[in-house]
């Protein structure tokens, strides 16, 4: 195809490179505010059959609601980057307006893009509702007092509305204003609206809020259209804000004795049957929360969380007696929380209570006996009444559990004045029939004839509540071996 018949073939839009791009139920080719204070670039492809040759003449026509312009001419061959013109910025009066371009080639025949694009030019801020009024709020927020409660039972959001402007658009931005003085300066929130969703309900934020601290606060917004124009500041909206999250108190635990700064003692004879943790009453709770009581021992045996109160509807809960050994002695605490389910899910933590679960007197643990012995204070074993080895035996211990770790061992004086040990069992569970009936073991009689006669030997049982942390070393029991 010869140039001349290529000229007549379809002309590309134009392009007019600032406009913003088309969303759904927009403005086409909207002009950005921006782009308004000067010029507006018009850009083109180069079109077919323009003349390769050198010599020639192509000019093009730039018509603006069916009226030239701008003419400007093109020498041949056409340099692309050279496709571009202006229209003046006095053309650059609100409305819809109609774009397209002309081209008459250097054969003298004329070509025309088809049809004309349209451009938007929005010089107009939005006009707010009324006399700028107000965000309004639901009904449900009395006194225009934001709570903490209210935020957890509106999912953490503050929710408003605002008032209808003329005229919403998609590409419509509302910004929200949440300041000690209603400027508009502090931006809280934005939406920007959109075909799919042109309501004019929007939120803040309960981070946001309770961030910004209780008192008087001003809720205002403004509305800033896709060109970028921005309306006049609302009026304000006053509201008192008493949001700040309470400290969850910290819970007691019956017959322990605080010590100040979030401690106390505990005497572990006092709850052989197991502890109570008392949850204090004046926490804020609603019949939907959840309040689960941790107690947080030395190991997992000695640790313990419950929701369920002794009583439906109490605020004491049970520990039972099973996790309180383990966390026994000076050098270690349990620590005693609670947590508070909110309806929304929120868990917020109390304050946690730091419990020294004292050590038991030696004096309260029974003490091993040998069977075979005979008298009081140091009691007498004969080897020769021990043919099979002596047996020895302790009764149940306060907090007696099957599972719990055992050590027992012997010690004396063998016939060359050396010390000699022996372990009788080494890290032995306790049996569920010893729990109740006592432990018992033999002491074996080849042990007993290496020890030098009437000198004491003795033979201790220590017990681990820690599974096998550590051990509790019961009372010895010294014995006078003779022939």
């Amino acid at each position: 195809m010869d140039n001349t018949r290529k000229q007549d073939l379809p002309l590309l839009a134009p392009l007019v490179t600032k406009a913003l791009d088309d969303i759904p139920g927009g403005d086409t080719n909207l002009l950005p505010k921006d782009a308004l204070q000067a010029d507006l670039e018009v850009t083109f492809p180069l079109w077919d059959g323009s003349s390769p040759l050198p010599g020639g003449t192509d000019t093009v026509l730039l018509m603006w609601d069916n009226k030239e312009v701008v003419r400007k001419s093109f020498s041949t061959p056409i340099d692309v980057s050279e496709l571009f013109a202006h229209i003046p910025m006095a053309e650059l009066t609100e409305g819809s307006h109609g774009l397209f371009y002309t081209v008459i080639f250097s054969s003298g025949n004329e070509n025309s893009s088809d049809p004309p694009i349209t451009v938007t030019i929005d010089k107009t801020p939005p006009v707010l509702a009324g006399s700028k009024d107000p965000l309004i709020f639901p009904n449900d927020l009395i006194g225009n007092r934001v709570t903490a409660r209210y935020l957890e039972d509106h999912g953490n959001k503050l929710p408003a509305t605002v008032p209808t402007y003329d005229l919403p658009k998609p590409g419509d931005t509302i910004f929200l204003y949440w300041e000690t003085l209603p400027v508009g300066s502090l931006s809280a929130s934005e939406k920007t609206l959109t075909q799919a969703d042109m309501i004019l309900d929007i939120e803040f934020d309960g981070d946001m809020i309770v961030g910004h601290g209780d008192g008087k606060r001003y809720a205002t917004y403004r509305v800033q259209d896709r060109a970028g124009n921005l309306s006049e500041l609302s009026d304000y909206a006053e509201l008192t804000v008493d949001a700040q999250p309470v400290p969850l108190v910290m819970p007691s635990v019956e017959k322990s004795l605080p010590a100040g700064g979030g401690t106390g003692t505990l005497d572990p004879l006092l709850v052989t049957d197991g502890a109570v943790v008392v949850v204090p009453e004046e926490i804020d709770l609603q019949p939907t929360d959840v309040v689960t009581v941790y107690w947080s021992g030395f190991v997992a045996s000695a640790s313990h969380e419950t929701s369920t109160p002794i009583e439906a509807g109490d605020l004491k809960f049970a520990i039972p007696s099973t996790a309180i050994p383990g966390n026994i002695g000076t050098d270690r605490q349990v620590e005693v929380y609670y947590t508070v389910t909110r309806t929304g899910g929120k868990v917020e933590t109390s304050e946690k209570y730091s419990l020294t679960i004292l050590p038991i007197a030696d004096g309260r643990f029974p003490k091993l006996k040998c069977d075979q012995a005979i008298g009081t204070g140091l009691p007498t074993l004969s080897l020769s009444s021990v043919p099979a080895g002596a047996d020895f035996s302790i009764t149940p211990w306060v907090y007696v559990k099957a599972g719990q770790k055992m050590h027992m061992w012997a010690e004396g004086v063998d016939k060359s004045g050396v010390d000699l040990p022996i372990d009788v069992f080494v890290e032995r569970p306790l049996t569920p029939g010893e729990e109740s009936g006592g432990v018992s073991a033999v002491l074996v009689r080849s042990f007993l004839e290496q020890l030098k006669v009437n000198e004491q030997f003795w033979v201790d049982i220590e017990v681990s509540f820690d599974e096998g942390e550590s051990y509790l070393n019961f009372r010895r029991e010294n014995v006078l071996l003779v022939e």
